[in-house]
């Protein structure tokens, strides 16, 4: 069968048949909708059997970190455990060769599913646990900031948009779990009900908070950062406390936030606030020997 098998660049008319698969395999539609209007940002394959596309990858870049690229993809139902995912790795590793691409990244939720054992078998390992952390009854919590002579200021979306990615940079670049911001990706990914809030030390800028509502009572945090020489010094306990206390004002009753899991200082923060752990999901990663 293996004979019958190209891997080739996508197509227009590929479309409808790939965002099957993509339903099938659990994997994000937009890079597949990106093909009609021809604006694929990154690397596209689809592979076909007798002329029908039956998979595909693709590796997104990451913006900040240009050695660094997101896969998705995979393989129609029936055709799994035939060697069609294999022979598209291989297309896929034949085709980065002398790229800029040193490593692909693949998240998952579930490190026992079929797309997960197949990457672990093909010499993907496991970089890094994340967890989702939620916040119950923020009504009736009880949250007590510090003294600090802080104030949380509410900016709009065009000074969101030139300052987020400098302060990520700020608080962030110095550790592990640095996956920097792009002015254009918090443009394409704001949303109206979003909000971008400061934590104002002195007439500086010391910590953010971009907040989401995710439906009515339901509220998500991220990134919050505080920038780096303010670390260790309760800025972050001050920035979460008042932004509860905000949120307790305007009926919010559940927060979630995400964090790295060996992340022991943010999570021991969270959990001495009420936040549990409720979810994970995990990044596999495959490095390419240096070139």
């Amino acid at each position: 069968m293996e004979n019958d098998w190209i891997v080739r660049p996508p197509q227009l008319s590929d479309v409808d048949s790939l965002l099957a698969i993509a339903t099938d395999v659990s994997q994000p539609n937009a890079p597949i909708k990106a093909i009609s209007t021809r604006q694929i940002d990154g690397r596209f394959w689809t592979l076909t059997h007798k002329n029908q596309p039956i998979g595909y990858a693709v590796l997104l870049p990451i913006p900040g970190l240009p050695h660094l690229f997101e896969l998705s993809g995979g393989v129609a139902p029936r055709f799994q455990r035939q060697g069609a995912g294999s022979f598209l790795w291989r297309a896929v590793q034949e085709a980065v060769k002398e790229t800029a691409v040193q490593q692909i990244t693949f998240t998952t939720d579930d490190l026992a599913s079929p797309a997960a054992l197949f990457l672990q078998h093909h010499q993907f390992e496991l970089e890094h646990e994340e967890w989702t952390m939620q916040l119950e009854n923020v009504a009736t919590a009880v949250f007590n900031p510090s003294s600090l002579p802080g104030k949380l200021q509410r900016v709009g979306q065009a000074t969101a948009v030139r300052t987020l990615p400098q302060l990520y940079e700020r608080s962030f670049a110095h550790t592990p779990w640095f996956q920097p911001y792009s002015a254009a990706e918090v443009a394409a990914t704001w949303e109206p009900t979003d909000e971008f809030i400061t934590l104002q030390m002195d007439n500086q800028t010391v910590g953010f908070v971009w907040l989401h509502i995710v439906e009515p009572g339901v509220a998500q945090l991220e990134p919050v950062g505080i920038v780096e020489e303010k670390q260790g010094m309760g800025y972050g306990r001050f920035l979460l406390t008042s932004m509860l206390q905000t949120l307790q004002t305007r009926g919010i009753q559940t927060v979630s936030l995400g964090v790295w899991a060996n992340n022991k200082t943010a999570v021991h923060l969270y959990h001495s606030l009420g936040f549990r752990h409720v979810s994970s999901s995990y990044s596999l990663t495959h490095s390419f020997s240096p070139r």
